[in-house]
């Protein structure tokens, strides 16, 4: 590419081929390279300067201007730009990640800043710890004409580098190098490149947005009513197919919230969780007004879609308390674990957090608290008493005082003495200081596993806490703070499944819904395995479809007849097999009666463009929403009868009896195969649960005072010889033997897994033949009718994805080991079958191939006989 100033415009005839396409819809750009600036005193090389002809291939032009460290003056660059018309121009520029804040200005407008934590709008990676990211950087007004742009290093130390500068119009879609309108048409025999356009948002079948309310909150607010979400107005339930946001999603420009709302929308997402901090970065006791306003701003863009908005604002790991704080203790790293549970200066700080946000003006509309179109408020992120990181070790010694002197008042309460406690215990622990009213606490494998008196009496003192902390702060924005819509505690999992999660799922019970998070896939080992893929990770490719026995994330146990979700759900990459996430969270979230799915997590406006650790913008995930979310939005699969009624008495859970959620199952005590379908039968005692259990039909457990005798339904659907397990409905089948799962339901008929060795599969609307090694094929009904009689069907088709480039290798231990990460475009392995529907007059069907915005490619025949296209996802089939 020839370095300098790059107009995208028709007018000056300049555009031809991929670009000719940008502008052909009346658009206009102007793309600049950083490396050419008209003058700077940015040194000539620097260590982030691309090291091969890979490094190269990610920055347009090849190259990249960067500085690194301590500079004893400001650095800056200039260009000169010449714009063919007036108006409103987006800026955009392409840069080393978060690195080098700095200030922008055009001739002599104000200076605009961009800080430490703009929006990243994707992702390219160069090499470890480098790499390429769009950010939008502001809004400027320009004449026709030639001007000055200055930008200005802000920070006089620390990594900068600039790739290529934007400015726009119209909504700009990151692409990595790629110009508007541009791909980078490579691929891999057997592959291809997903690549997909522009969305224009025209008319198209694909197109769910008709699924959700004109405005969010139309119909009320999302209240509790019995075990479902309902609308205040209406009274009409409400599932949500959702996603995950982060926060730095809030800081997008304006054109790019809006694109991401209607692309959502149209995927058939009616619920955005929204997962960020909103406290200033220099005084977290204070929230940013800038961050609040872009939150603002995207609960109104998503409102706009139909798109409801979950706020969560509080995560242990964002917050790093200062040394010498009044929080007395913290030291850079330590991180604030429970501290919101029982310290009253830190509990006032979060409530003035919510109440800034909740009431705090709001240009886009009415104050968050009063928009109904927030559907709901999460307390904690991932923090439990009860949980590992409840230890002396990341507790500061004055914190834990303070909890150790509220245990000690309540023991006194209990015993009429902390010493009176102490002896009753007969199990003293060197902590203890008795004369300065302080009980210690026990390490928590010590709770979950000896269980004695003194384990008994700490964890009730515990989960009463963490309980009071959550019943009291939900009566503060409902009471308080006017908050109408639903609230929920936490989703944390606890360092003892069987005797301590109970406790903690107690904790949760005096809200509106329960809520937990899960991830499924094999090992994943490197340095930054947690977080990110990096060259030489070792890892295995791991089905889900074959390990429903380990319990699975779309497992739902659903607490005291409240409204169940899961809030983060992900087969995390490195993994080939992950086709089937989407269609069994939406079958089975249905099965169970799950309230809300939120898959995990979204990276910027549209699709990525090369995987990541939690991808979710990708073809073999997001690319199935459209039958998922019609699967669990509509109820395409019937809600199950309860199998299992777990009814535990709280005196019981406290004193560490424990609940049968984990450990083997006993099949002659507990399958009670013999029972007719539909009876249960009461039991005294439930001392596991069989995690197949979920596959059958819908499981629940209840804490009361009373207590009550549990109950077991007939589990006959679940086969261990030929390892396959039916649900009662009859309607889902799983076979974990040969990894395939089968949907067969009046409105959707599936076939997920490895499909290859399956021959011909027969489901009550259509015949499936493929070679897949792995893939997902899906008929479901777009009108609402049944497949037999319905006039226009969709039929979804999805095999595996990758980088292009990707390259892996045996590794140790059984492993494969990453050799090359690749890069952009993602490809997708070739599709392949025949599907034949099977009722009457399908060859009277018509068969229309769609592209991945849903828009139609060609005719292909009838519905008697499909011929998959290698390149397609979608076909609409229509009378």
């Amino acid at each position: 590419m020839r370095r300098g100033i790059v107009f995208l415009a028709t007018a000056l005839g300049l555009l031809t081929g991929a670009c000719a396409k940008a502008q052909n819809t009346g658009s206009g750009f102007l793309w600049f390279e950083a490396e050419s600036p008209k003058a700077t005193n940015f040194p000539t090389r620097h260590s982030f300067m691309p090291a091969s002809d890979t490094e190269k291939a990610v920055l347009s032009g090849g190259a990249w201007i960067g500085a690194e460290g301590p500079r004893s003056l400001p650095l800056y660059l200039e260009y000169e730009v010449t714009v063919v018309e007036n108006g409103s121009y987006d800026f955009y520029a392409r840069k080393f990640w978060k690195h080098g804040p700095f200030r922008w200005r055009f001739d002599q407008q104000p200076w605009q800043f961009v800080g430490k934590d703009p929006a990243l709008l994707d992702d390219s990676p160069i090499r470890q710890f480098v790499g390429a990211n769009w950010v939008g950087v502001g809004e400027v007004a320009l004449t026709a004409g030639k001007h000055t742009l200055r930008i200005e290093l802000t920070a006089n130390d620390g990594a900068a580098a600039f790739d290529c500068f934007v400015l726009t119009k119209v909504p700009f879609i990151p692409r990595g190098k790629s110009k508007p309108g541009e791909k980078l048409n490579r691929t891999e025999p057997g592959w291809f490149a997903f690549e997909p356009d522009l969305d224009s948002f025209q008319p198209t079948a694909l197109d769910l947005r008709g699924l959700n309310e004109k405005v969010a909150g139309e119909n009320g607010f999302i209240i509790r009513k019995g075990e479902s979400f309902v609308h205040s107005k209406s009274g009409q339930p409400e599932r949500f197919w959702a996603v995950n946001a982060g926060g730095e999603l809030t800081r997008m420009p304006q054109a790019s919230l809006r694109y991401l709302a209607r692309d959502l929308a149209k995927k058939g997402v009616n619920l955005v969780r929204i997962h960020g901090a909103l406290w200033k970065d220099d005084n977290f006791r204070e929230i940013d007004p800038e961050k609040l306003a872009g939150l603002q701003r995207f609960v109104a863009a998503l409102k706009k879609e139909g798109i409801y908005s979950c706020l969560s604002i509080y995560f242990p790991l964002w917050l790093e308390i200062p040394a010498g704080d009044s929080l007395a203790g913290y030291t850079p790293g330590k991180k604030p674990f429970a501290l919101l549970f029982f310290n009253p200066e830190f509990q006032a700080i979060y409530k003035s957090w919510w109440k800034t946000i909740l009431t705090a003006p709001n240009p886009s509309g009415d104050p968050l608290g009063k928009d109904p179109a927030v559907a709901m408020a999460e307390l904690c992120n991932e923090d439990s008493y009860l949980f590992w990181t409840f230890s002396y070790d990341n507790i500061p010694a004055p914190q834990m005082g303070i909890l150790e002197k509220q245990f000690g008042a309540w023991l006194g309460k209990k015993y009429g003495s902390l010493d009176a406690a102490l002896t009753a215990w007969k199990q003293p622990d060197a902590k203890d200081k008795p004369a300065e009213g302080r009980a210690a606490f026990l390490p928590i494998w010590e709770l979950g596993n000896k269980r004695g008196l003194r384990s008994q009496d700490t964890v009730s003192f515990l989960a009463q806490s963490q309980r009071a902390f959550f019943d009291s702060t939900a009566k503060y924005l409902k009471t308080d703070l006017g908050f109408q819509a639903s609230v929920y505690g936490s989703n944390w999992v606890t360092g003892e499944a069987r005797f301590l999660g109970p406790l903690d799922k107690w904790s949760n019970t005096g809200l509106d819904a329960m809520d937990r998070h899960g991830y499924f896939g094999g090992k994943h080992e490197g340095p930054r395995a947690s977080y990110s893929l990096s060259v030489g990770d070792l890892y295995e490719d791991k089905s889900a479809l074959k390990s429903p026995e380990e319990g699975l994330p779309l497992f739902d146990l659903k607490w005291n007849g409240l409204p169940s979700m899961v809030s983060e759900v992900n087969w995390p990459m490195p993994n080939r097999y992950r086709a089937d996430l989407p269609l069994l969270a939406a079958a089975y979230g249905a099965l169970q009666g799950s309230s809300a799915i939120h898959l995990f997590a979204l990276s910027g406006p549209s699709w990525n463009q090369q995987h990541g650790k939690f991808d979710l913008q990708v073809p073999s995930v997001m690319g199935q929403s459209p039958a998922a979310a019609l699967i669990f939005r509509r109820g395409l699969v019937k809600t199950a009868p309860v199998v299992v009624e777990a009814n535990l008495k709280l005196s019981s859970i406290l004193s560490l009896q424990g609940a049968p959620i984990s450990g083997p199952v006993n099949l002659d005590a507990l399958r009670a195969a013999d029972l007719p379908s539909g009876q249960t039968k009461a039991l005294d005692t439930l001392p596991s649960l069989d995690p197949l259990a979920y596959l059958v039909g819908q499981v629940r457990a209840n804490i009361s005072e009373a207590g009550a005798p549990s109950k077991l339904g007939s589990l006959a659907g679940i086969d261990r010889n030929k390892k396959i397990v039916k649900s009662t409905t009859g309607e889902l089948a799983w076979n974990w033997g040969s990894g395939r799962a089968v949907i067969a339901a009046p409105q959707v008929n599936g076939l997920l897994g490895f499909l290859a060795d399956a021959g011909t599969v027969s489901l009550p609307g259509m015949t499936v033949t493929s070679q897949l090694d792995y893939g997902a094929i899906t008929l479901v009904s777009l009108d609402g009718l049944p497949i037999a009689t319905s006039k226009k069907l969709l039929l979804q088709v999805m095999s595996e994805d990758k980088n292009w480039g990707w390259k892996t290798v045996p590794g140790d231990k059984g492993l494969m080991r990453i050799e090359d990460l690749g890069g952009a475009p993602i490809l997708v392995k070739n599709l392949n079958g025949t599907v034949n529907l099977t009722r009457p007059d399908a060859a009277s069907l018509s068969v229309t191939a769609l592209d991945a915005n849903g828009y139609p490619v060609g005719k292909f025949g009838s519905a008697k006989t499909i011929l998959l296209r290698p390149d397609t996802l979608y076909y609409l089939i229509e009378k």
